[in-house]
């Protein structure tokens, strides 16, 4: 019998605000494949930011969705950054980086300003409400990734998080170049 989870509002359409809490079980070979496993971590680190940002309730009523989390690390790191590179880092699509960029700015948490440089294009920066809110997701983040990897210990985070740097640098190299350049640290 399945277990599901309430974790209340959501404001990702994607993402139901009931959850199957045992979705591994009932796989009949104990080790997984790579690609499953990588896929039911992520689904499960999802979960846990997810309920995490339930709890948030003034993120809820500003419409905050995940990837607002993302844009405001990203924005931090670069900035000023154009939406192009936000969009490079985190994979994003360029219109979807645009929603979550409206819902931010509405927020007051960005600011876009034409860039003095390329007048074509929009810089990016954190309000000083939007740094308090980067730095409160980011402890948000270290506790949704403390959760979901509850049963390692820390040699073997730090291995997991060794090994998926190493393959995503791989393939972010053939990728955007804002993918490579953070994947590799940068």
């Amino acid at each position: 019998m399945a277990t599901v989870r309430s974790i209340g509002i959501s404001n990702d359409r994607h993402f139901p605000p009931n959850v199957k809490t045992d979705y591994h079980t009932g796989v009949d070979d104990e080790r997984l494949d790579a690609l499953t496993g990588v896929l039911l971590l992520a689904r499960e680190m999802r979960r846990q930011v997810h309920e995490l940002m339930a709890e948030e309730h003034w993120a809820v009523e500003a419409g905050f969705r995940p990837p607002c989390m993302g844009v405001l690390a990203v924005v931090e790191q670069l900035q000023p950054v154009s939406q192009r590179q936000i969009s490079d880092h985190l994979g994003l699509d360029a219109s979807d980086v645009v929603g979550v960029l409206d819902i931010l700015e509405a927020a007051s948490m960005v600011e876009r300003r034409r860039d003095p440089r390329d007048r074509r294009r929009h810089a990016v920066v954190l309000t000083q409400l939007g740094e308090k809110a980067a730095r409160h997701f980011a402890d948000l983040r270290v506790r949704a990734t403390e959760r979901a990897l509850a049963d390692l210990d820390h040699e073997e985070r730090r291995m997991l998080v060794e090994l998926l740097d190493r393959a995503n640098a791989r393939w972010a190299r053939h990728c955007a170049p804002g993918v490579s350049a953070l994947a590799e640290g940068g």
